[in-house]
């Protein structure tokens, strides 16, 4: 519900106060000033660094304090922590603060770093890619990391195709399935066995 609240705001902007006058008309945010752009330092994009500093504090932070610990077992059980003593009511607002937190500062790198715009299309989907990231890395940290860039290498191949091989771009999104699919099968044989019993007559 947040998310759409948020999108028609940004539209609320773009249509009236924050509307680019030089743009003759068509509906557009006006470009971040020079103040207002996050610089490239050694000519790397400034969310990589947020990236690899952000990787090791949630690590640290889900594997090794009290906090994360509450978030495992709320996610495991809410009747389980219930019955440890936990408040989770308070430990899923505190989760969805810090998340929501993490999402933001995402977008605001996206914004500032890369776009220097604002638009209603900033998230780009990417909300649901990190869906399945997190569940094909097994929400581990360190591995989210190289599941990331294989699927932004995907991504980043499908616009390559597209203009040199005239292939449509929706080849990478198809790839993305075909790897998520695989591994929900390998997932079920791992977890379960099937078992043919001979019923006798």
């Amino acid at each position: 519900m947040a998310n759409y609240i948020a999108l028609y705001i940004v539209q609320f902007l773009r249509e009236g106060l924050w509307k680019d006058p030089g743009a003759k008309g068509f509906p557009q945010i006006a470009r971040f000033a020079a103040n207002a752009r996050l610089s490239l330092p050694l000519g790397v994009h400034f969310g990589w660094i947020i990236a690899l500093l952000l990787i090791p504090a949630v690590y640290i932070y889900m594997r090794f304090t009290k906090q994360g610990y509450e978030i495992a077992v709320v996610g495991e059980s809410e009747k389980t922590a219930t019955y440890a003593g936990m408040n989770v009511r308070k430990i899923i607002m505190r989760t969805m603060f810090l998340s929501g937190g993490i999402a933001g500062l995402a977008g605001m790198l996206q914004a500032s770093g890369a776009d220097r715009t604002l638009t209603d299309t900033v998230a780009g989907g990417v909300g649901f890619t990190a869906i399945i990231v997190a569940w094909l890395a097994n929400l581990s940290s360190p591995v989210i990391l190289l599941v990331s860039l294989v699927f932004a290498i995907l991504e980043k191949g499908g616009g390559y195709i597209q203009s040199m091989f005239q292939i449509s771009a929706s080849a990478a999104d198809l790839l993305q399935g075909i790897i998520l699919f695989f591994v929900l099968g390998f997932e079920f044989f791992i977890r379960y066995r099937v078992v043919i019993r001979n019923r006798g007559v």
